[in-house]
């Protein structure tokens, strides 16, 4: 579903491939005595305020668990070509991250002790490969996801 509202800002228009609402599906890697787990359910991207940002929806599934999360992506610095995004889950969890489209146009979410790479397949398919840290020094895998239109 692609919202009536298209960006007004010239950075933000590079994001229009998320916008629509994705089947989700995916698993978190097996760490520390814990099993991995797979989850599924949706993401939806749309336009919101005019246009000066996204609001992401999750909507998953995990170990009969329902997880929800609201983010809003903007705020798009050109002089760092970096976009602030900004979470909240049920559990009462924020989280704040930056993003940037490097030259192959794969979407790169950094956080505190998290990172992903957001990769378009087509335009009916991205994959996700998240990673975890406990010290933002080293990397382990977290998730692998799919989402498909």
């Amino acid at each position: 579903m692609k919202s009536a509202v298209k960006p007004i800002n010239p950075g933000m228009k590079s994001l229009d491939f998320l916008i629509g609402k994705w089947n989700t599906s995916g698993e978190i890697v097996a760490s520390e005595g814990n099993a991995s787990s797979k989850f599924n359910g949706t993401d939806s991207y749309e336009w919101i305020l005019d246009g000066h940002y996204i609001l992401h929806q999750v909507d998953v599934i995990i170990n009969n668990e329902k997880v929800e999360a609201f983010e809003i992506i903007g705020d798009y610095d050109p002089g760092t070509k970096r976009y602030k995004m900004r979470s909240f889950d049920n559990h009462g969890t924020f989280t704040e991250m930056e993003g940037y489209l490097d030259e192959m146009n794969t979407f790169h979410i950094l956080g505190d002790k998290m990172r992903a790479q957001l990769s378009v397949i087509d335009k009916n398919t991205m994959s996700a490969h998240w990673e975890n840290s406990k010290d933002n020094q080293k990397w382990a895998p977290w998730m692998d996801l799919k989402l498909s239109k």
